[in-house]
């Protein structure tokens, strides 16, 4: 399995989050349509080499890792720390080259403020009217009902934030990788795709070996910051520091149209940034199962991106 990261331009604003289980549920309906339900099957059939995606995060940004802060001393650092804190509260997302430079001993005081983000999402609230299914037009009262959607690359001057960062980690050529993004980002994600949301084109796709490899921050001792929302399995992650998000499913309209009942079970996942312990090599996190009330074959994929880095005070343990 090798760590791949994609480069997104988008084209059209997004009606439904980059979230990383729903981008590979979408995967899977372009390989069912490409190459046939056999060879989805096959594809789902060993989760050792299912595919891993993370979450759509900000060109050149990774996702903030949690950790407790490292003890201090001094009066001075500590003054410091209370003043920003606030500050940083609310930043969740710090520069790639930021992160790579301080993974060997991580503390978060260190980064500067100028190199960390909030969520870039811009979100616009868009009102709809609610059709009479008999027949009848608009309803007359409470007629109206709203969907939020990601219009972050309208913004003016702001031509950076239509870059997106997907990590892709899986045992398949690059072009295979890129090739099922474009063909996904050309018929269109998420909610509302059939008319024109969620589009966008594959700008770049490279092999991420300084993002994997880890370099000495990649011994057994290390710890290990997840890329992608998934499940926490706590035989293989220990002592993990997470965040929890509700994650709400949906089939999709190829089913839904067919009479299935496009609402999956919601489930429980943690989100990017979580960090934890490895107790093996993997994999960590899992296919979850029984996620439909009907469809018992759908299923949900909860594996991790797991990459290495080491929270400032651990340097030494490995040698003690």
């Amino acid at each position: 399995m090798k760590l791949h990261r994609l480069t997104l331009r988008l084209q059209s604003p997004l009606g439904t989050p980059l979230a990383g289980p729903t981008l590979f549920g979408q995967l899977c309906w372009i390989r069912h349509d490409g190459w046939g339900a056999a060879a989805l099957s096959d594809w789902l059939s060993d989760p050792a080499r299912m595919w891993r995606v993370s979450d759509g995060f900000p060109h050149d940004f990774l996702p903030k890792p949690l950790c407790s802060s490292p003890a201090r001393q001094e009066s001075g650092q500590t003054a410091r720390r209370s003043e920003d804190f606030k500050a940083r509260k609310k930043l969740v997302f710090v520069q790639r080259d930021q992160w790579l430079a301080h993974r060997e001993s991580w503390d978060e005081a260190e980064i500067p403020l100028a190199a960390m983000r909030k969520d870039p999402s811009l979100l616009r609230r868009l009102a709809h009217n609610v059709v009479d299914r008999h027949g009848r037009g608009t309803l007359d009262e409470g007629g109206f009902f709203f969907t939020d959607e990601d219009w972050r690359f309208t913004s003016p001057g702001r031509a950076e934030d239509a870059l997106v960062d997907i990590y892709v980690e899986a045992a398949a050529p690059q072009d295979e990788i890129a090739d099922m993004f474009a063909a996904l980002g050309e018929s269109g994600f998420g909610r509302d795709a059939s008319t024109g949301r969620g589009r966008w084109r594959v700008e770049a796709i490279t092999a991420d070996k300084a993002l994997a490899d880890g370099g000495p921050a990649a011994a057994p001792s290390a710890r290990r910051m997840t890329l992608t929302r998934g499940i926490l399995t706590p035989e293989t992650m220990h002592d993990a520091l997470w965040r929890v998000q509700p994650h709400f499913g949906r089939t999709g309209p190829r089913l839904a149209l067919a009479g299935t009942s496009p609402f999956k079970r919601p489930v429980l996942l943690i989100e990017p940034g979580a960090t934890f312990t490895p107790a093996n090599d993997g994999p960590f996190g899992r296919w979850i199962t029984g996620v439909h009330p009907e469809r018992p074959e759908i299923g949900l994929n909860g594996l991790h991106i797991a990459i290495p880095f080491r929270p400032a005070g651990k340097a030494g343990e490995a040698a003690a």
